[in-house]
């Protein structure tokens, strides 16, 4: 699928699981905020929402992509670095897990006016967490409320081009035989539970000119590799400057995390950017295999990707 080579994707880490005052900056690539020159704290959160700009030809387009665990990490995130709700021209909300979408209900009430909202048809099946202490869930992303709430719906199953300029991948093809989910997240289908299979969990991909593609995930639960393999398929672009997102690996297990590693060493990107639910324990050994090209996703954090 054709999408235009942008001049730039800026990609402002509003909500992540971490925030730590000494990861490095690397000045024009990755800046990290410096605490004691905003106006108020930055909270971290267990969710994950991203402030993405796109420059098209000069024309600059606001992304949020997935809205936190609830409204208050996001709202005062937001706050601290200088961001107000109307900037934002569209959401995106990566999959159906309320670590993603639970401050979005919260958003839309700040806003006046509707705003377009891109999500897969399969997001709104109710979704459970089996632990050893029992069951969690059902959770429930509800279409008459975020229409209600101003939303206006843009749903997909296939690969679509949104605003003109970048790429949602749809349903991810696996072609990987290490990537297959984990057991215990279930969705309820006509009341019937079944493995969930993730099928509404999709990539965001931009292109810029002479850098590559920016893929950018939420918890990548059908597989980091495969969705970035996908999105080459789908735009014919081999070359990869930036992976960014959760990477659901620690909990897969050591035989997920060093295949995984096998596999982005074969893609062989400029930049992989991991928190979230990625796993203590697979940071550590993404770091250490990645010395030059791996950093940790921390609250605060911009991300460019200019072209050049």
């Amino acid at each position: 699928m054709q999408i235009p080579a942008l001049q730039a994707v800026t990609i402002e880490i509003l909500v992540d699981n971490f925030f730590d005052v000494f990861e490095p900056s690397r000045p024009g690539i990755v800046e990290r905020v410096t605490p004691g020159r905003l106006p108020k704290p930055l909270v971290a959160a267990h969710g994950l929402a991203f402030l993405i700009t796109l420059n098209h030809q000069g024309r600059l387009t606001r992304i949020l992509m997935d809205a936190a665990n609830d409204p208050l990490p996001l709202f005062n995130n937001l706050e601290a670095l200088g961001h107000k709700p109307e900037e934002i021209d569209a959401v995106v909300v990566s999959h159906g897990h309320p670590d993603h979408y639970g401050g979005l209900l919260g958003f839309l009430a700040k806003r006046v006016g509707p705003l377009p909202i891109y999500l897969h048809e399969d997001t709104y099946f109710p979704k459970l967490f089996m632990t050893p202490k029992g069951r969690i869930g059902p959770w429930v992303l509800s279409a008459d409320q975020l229409t209600q709430a101003g939303g206006q719906l843009e749903e997909n199953r296939g690969p679509l081009v949104i605003l003109d300029q970048v790429l949602l991948t749809g349903t991810v093809e696996r072609t990987t035989g290490y990537e297959k989910g984990l057991p215990v997240f279930k969705r309820k289908i006509n009341e019937q539970e079944e493995p969930d299979p993730f099928s509404d969990e999709q990539a965001l991909v931009a292109v810029v000119e002479g850098r590559g593609l920016v893929v950018i995930g939420g918890c990548s639960h059908p597989g980091i590799v495969n969705m970035v393999k996908y999105a080459q398929k789908l735009t014919g672009v081999d070359k990869v400057a930036l992976i960014i997102g959760g990477f659901h690996l620690t909990a897969g297990g050591e035989a997920l995390i060093q295949q995984t590693i096998q596999g982005l060493k074969e893609i062989n990107p400029e930049l992989i950017m991991a928190g979230h639910c990625t796993g203590f324990r697979a940071l550590t050994k993404l770091a250490g295999v990645f010395p030059d090209n791996f950093m940790v996703s921390c609250v605060g954090t911009k991300v460019l990707v200019v072209g050049g």
